[in-house]
């Protein structure tokens, strides 16, 4: 097979595979005894069991990334950061009184009670912004 190939095959694996485990990292969280604010997790499923499954998997993950020799990424916590504080901002502006008349009318003390506190949050996410800039 062409190097180019192979190279190809290999991104497209690391990009694929990667996303896999992000999602059983992500499964793996819900097991976790973590504050929620708008979410209550009904139990419903044996959380040893699921992690059994999620350990056998990494496994497979693991020799895949072996058997292919693909090299793992590396990405400072800071651009992690900053790409969900990015996110985090955009919603959050989105959510602003003046940009929720576009759904229809919407009360007028509502950007009074609203707006401040999408500011609250939007500034303390900015903050944390600046701390990730620091470590630059």
């Amino acid at each position: 097979m062409k190097k180019a190939k192979v190279d190809l095959i290999k991104n497209v694996f690391l990009s694929n595979l990667s996303t896999v485990e992000e999602l059983l990292i992500e499964i793996e969280l819900i097991f976790e005894k973590r504050e929620r604010i708008f979410l209550k997790i009904k139990k419903q499923i044996d959380e040893k069991e699921v992690m059994l499954k999620i350990s056998k998997i990494k496994k497979v993950l693991k020799d895949l990334k072996k058997e292919f020799n693909i090299k793992e990424e590396e990405m400072a916590e800071t651009a992690i950061v900053n790409s969900r504080c990015a996110k985090i901002w955009e919603i959050l502006n989105d959510l602003k009184s003046e940009k929720l008349k576009r759904y229809g009318e919407i009360p007028k003390d509502l950007g009074i009670i609203l707006d401040p506190k999408i500011e609250e949050i939007i500034y303390l996410i900015n903050e944390i912004v600046d701390m990730a800039a620091k470590k630059r």
